[in-house]
């Protein structure tokens, strides 16, 4: 079971993920744990849930909430963090570029480094800046995988991953699946990675 590891869905656009890609190898990989790479959109799910602006735009208290408490876990889990300049950010292309990267398995080392550009040094997620970066950073031909990710079997892939991030429930990021369960939310990766020793430990009494 624990080397089967669990499974990461998340959505690029989604700030509290940001933490979660930031610290979850310092969890998992101590434990030997690994971790499966799963990018989706989540805004379909949200715009059948009556959420078309997602969860925070339309609530101004909650939105300003929700700033702040990111800047207390990142500083909680010394986690470098600058509030980007742009919120939501458009993340289609790097969806598409993600799921690309998950078959082809650079997924987590991407998403690495586009999280890490748009949340220490407002290189904005979604923008040509970003993409090129990120994908430079793990020796990518830019133009060329950006054309592999906008073929229409890549694109038909990311819709059939985020139909199975709705046919598992999954209704935000970042979510944590382990077996039939789901963990939804940075502070339920610890949740997660307990839930899943605790099953493996009880397997082999």
């Amino acid at each position: 079971m624990k080397q089967n590891g669990f499974e990461f869905w998340f959505e690029y656009g989604s700030t509290y993920t940001y933490l979660t890609v930031a610290r979850i190898d310092s969890i998992t990989q101590t434990r030997r744990i690994p971790v499966h790479w799963r990018p989706f959109l989540l805004m379909p799910i949200m715009t059948e849930q009556g959420m078309e602006k997602g969860p925070f735009l339309p609530y101004p208290a909650k939105l300003r909430y929700m700033w702040r408490d990111l800047e207390r876990r990142a500083q909680r889990h010394r986690i470098s963090y600058q509030k980007p300049s742009v919120y939501p950010p458009n993340t289609l292309l790097t969806a598409r570029i993600g799921c690309l990267g998950q078959k082809e398995g650079w997924c987590s080392t991407f998403t690495k480094e586009v999280f890490r550009l748009h949340w220490t040094e407002n290189v904005v997620i979604g923008t040509e800046e970003n993409i090129r970066r990120s994908l430079n950073s793990i020796k990518k031909d830019v133009e060329y995988t950006i054309a592999i990710a906008l073929a229409e079997d890549n694109k038909l892939a990311l819709r059939t991953q985020t139909e199975k991030a709705r046919a598992l429930g999954i209704f935000g990021s970042p979510t944590f699946v382990v077996g039939d369960e789901i963990f939804w939310g940075d502070d339920r990766l610890e949740d997660a990675v307990d839930f899943l020793d605790n099953r493996v430990d009880s397997s082999t009494r």
